[in-house]
């Protein structure tokens, strides 16, 4: 079972971060109006592969495999505290946390953006 979760910027409500938990992996998009903008691997659902699967277009969207999964999130739910905060200092940031914990980032342009769940930079994420 998917879900989706909207995140609307107070200061720019035509920025938001859209979480998609479609029940095989779980991302995040940086969107801008309707047009996604950025994106992350946030965590898999399905269990971990070995080897990547991004060979192939019929497998999106993709798992991120063993070699650069740090750690693996338990899915979010309803109650999962997550925060998304917003920093338009230089370049607009979306600071995704969960209990207070920093586990992605997202900026315009970021395909893939910044995770602090992964071991090293890959297609679906970058270390941060």
């Amino acid at each position: 079972m998917g879900s989706l979760t909207k995140y609307v910027s107070n200061d720019h409500p035509e920025l938001s971060v859209l979480i998609e938990d479609d029940g095989k992996v779980c991302y995040a998009y940086l969107l801008r109006g309707k047009r996604i903008v950025g994106d992350i691997w946030l965590y898999n659902i399905a269990p971990t592969p070995n080897e990547a699967e991004w060979h192939s277009k019929e497998n999106l969207p993709f798992l991120n495999p063993e070699e650069f999964v740090k750690e693996n999130l338990e899915p979010f739910d309803a109650w999962s505290p997550v925060e998304v905060t917003w920093d338009f200092s230089e370049e607009i940031v979306a600071n995704i946390f969960l209990a207070s914990r920093l586990i992605a980032k997202l900026k315009e342009g970021s395909c893939p953006g910044w995770s602090s769940l992964v071991t090293k930079d890959g297609p679906l994420a970058q270390k941060i």
